[in-house]
């Protein structure tokens, strides 16, 4: 009888016990992504000559994200744990207020942040920079070439010298006021998908930090092919070409 009773019992707090572990996850915080987290909007910030470490920690606390600093690369700009900062904004998000913390932390706007594998780093530009990455870009939309379809030319002169050739009937041979015909007037030669990609490459190379590229000394690289192009260059350059940080 009392073994009968110990195993109702067992029975009864099994599947309290297997619930346990489940319980104690709900009060986890769920992950949150980093750009999702950037997008919250803070209603207002007014820190007042407060360490740069507290003000890092204030932004991860009210947006849940992770953010890691990388301090050893920020010290040797003379940017540490108690660097003094000042900063007021009224609803702005998360990204804005991250951004004008790191340019208030001086410095001549060195530092920056890039999300990799979930975590917000913030770091220095030229550690940022100091590898290359490969991104490929969709451009058919860009470089796609549009027909050229002529339209019906109006021959004025035409129709004059028939209109004024005296009465009579409308005798055959004339030409149509709208001349149709196999017309192949283009001005000036329309480009070819592989000169608009080459026209578009030449522009980036000419305005996202002309320095990086191979073609002046440096090492980025980039090249069309099959409606991408394809680029090997520094995080900045790509935020440059995405219009977004990395």
């Amino acid at each position: 009888m009392r073994r009968t009773c110990a195993s109702l019992v067992a029975l009864l707090l099994l599947p309290c016990l297997a619930a346990s572990p489940t319980t104690r996850k709900s009060d986890d915080k769920p992950d949150v992504s980093p750009r999702l987290a950037l997008q919250k909007k803070l209603g207002q910030i007014k820190f007042s000559s407060i360490a740069l470490e507290d003000a890092v920690d204030y932004i991860r606390d009210v947006t849940g994200a992770n953010i890691h600093v990388n301090w050893r690369a920020l010290e040797l700009l003379n940017v540490t744990r108690q660097t003094s900062v000042s900063l007021q904004l009224n609803d702005v998000s998360a990204r804005r207020a991250l951004r004008s913390l790191l340019d208030e932390a001086g410095v001549g706007g060195q530092l920056t942040w890039y999300v990799d594998d979930g975590v917000i780093e913030v770091t220095t530009k030229e550690l940022a920079d100091s590898q290359l990455i490969t991104r490929v870009y969709p451009v058919n939309d860009l470089v796609m070439e549009v027909p050229n379809f002529a339209g019906p030319r109006f021959n004025l002169q035409s129709q004059n010298s028939q209109t004024s050739g005296g009465g009579g009937g409308g005798g055959g041979g004339g030409s149509s006021l709208f001349d149709g015909g196999n017309n192949t007037q283009n001005g000036d030669a329309a480009q070819t998908k592989t000169q608009r990609a080459d026209s578009l490459v030449a522009l980036i190379k000419d305005t996202v930090k002309p320095e990086v590229w191979r073609d002046n000394g440096g090492t980025a690289s980039i090249r069309y092919f099959n409606g991408h192009i394809i680029v090997t260059a520094p995080r900045s350059v790509h935020e440059a070409i995405s219009g977004k940080p990395e």
